[in-house]
């Protein structure tokens, strides 16, 4: 990334172009400009040229004093500038409302609503907004890697436009995919509202869309991944927002005790709870936080004869009846509680 500084009197370069009609001329971007030290603002003005823009495939990334222009660029429609110089894209001068650089360069190419980048434009809008942020957020990262590549005392900025990037086209992959799940999940989910209000969904053979099934207001997901037939796994997972809050103690022994009784094992009901999977229903494991049951998973795959019994659709069932042992009083209370 080449860095240039400019004169006072220097102005700003003539943006005076639809970026709408910038995507769909031929004219090749040259020059990408954003302020020193980037912030997640022109980063993400950067990845989403390049990204959105073919015309930008070649062009070189720039830096100047912020609230300055490009040297010489004054009307020159292969330079855009982004976050300084007071232009079309650089929200200080917009007089807008909550916005930032990378918002408007997305609102006028038109993909603002594309969700992979959703996720990535509300957060950089917080940050150029001052509002709260997790201590986890990538923002953290992109603050963090100017810190950590340096070479001879300067700045690695090559490096960490390379990381940077790296973290957009993640979460843009992840949020386009948690996209396409949600326009799958009616195909593949099967419901059951329970008279005390909990809500399960049952998605088999794609565990993939379990976060989709969150979002649609499951409150416990019952998911299985397919193996080799007829073997596979199975998970019985609480919405993590009402951690704490609900137990899967209860589903844990009413699958242990089908079990049981598929392997016509004698067993005491109160001898299968317990927490883990040291008893004598092994294949099924209750974790400690007791809101995830399993039997299998990717870290703990079942020996041959550790595969459950059970048909998936009974599987059902008893999830359901497990559940509806909870009371609505204690349903509504930890609803009320989200």
């Amino acid at each position: 990334m080449a860095s240039q500084t400019m004169d006072s009197g220097a102005l700003e370069t003539l943006l005076g172009i639809l970026t709408s009609t910038i995507s769909n001329t031929a004219l090749e971007i040259t020059t990408l400009v954003g302020h020193r030290f980037p912030d997640d603002d022109v980063w993400l003005c950067f990845w989403i040229a390049k990204k959105f823009l073919p015309q930008t495939k070649n062009a070189k990334m720039v830096v100047v004093e912020s609230g300055t222009s490009l040297l010489e660029s004054e009307g020159d429609p292969s330079v855009l500038h982004f976050d300084t110089g007071g232009g079309e894209y650089d929200q200080h001068t917009q007089g807008k409302e909550r916005t930032c650089s990378a918002l408007i360069l997305a609102e006028n190419l038109l993909v603002e609503k594309d969700p992979g980048l959703i996720a990535l434009l509300e957060m950089v809008t917080k940050v150029d907004n001052v509002e709260p942020l997790l201590a986890t957020e990538i923002h953290s990262a992109i603050l963090g890697y100017p810190r950590i590549f340096h070479e001879n005392g300067d700045i690695n900025w090559e490096k960490v436009q390379e990381r940077v990037f790296e973290l957009f086209e993640m979460i843009y992959a992840q949020e386009t995919l948690r996209a396409e799940n949600r326009e799958k999940l009616g195909e593949h989910v099967s419901w059951a509202n329970l008279n005390n209000g909990l809500r399960v969904a049952t998605i088999l053979w794609h565990p993939e869309l379990r976060d989709a099934a969150y979002e649609a207001g499951a409150d416990v997901v019952l998911f299985t991944v397919p193996k080799k037939r007829p073997k596979y796994l199975v998970g019985v997972q609480m919405n993590r927002k009402l951690k704490g809050l609900l137990s899967l103690r209860g589903v844990a022994m009413e699958m242990r005790a089908a079990e049981a009784d598929m392997r016509d094992i004698q067993v005491n009901r109160g001898d299968l709870d317990y927490v883990g999977q040291k008893g004598p229903i092994a294949n099924w494991f209750l974790h400690d936080s007791l809101a995830l049951v399993l039997c299998g998973s990717r870290t703990h795959k079942p020996a041959e004869g550790e595969y459950t019994l059970i048909d998936p659709h009974r599987l059902a069932n008893l999830v359901s009846h497990a559940l509806s042992k909870i009371s609505r009083e204690n349903v509504t209370k930890w609803h009320n509680s989200e």
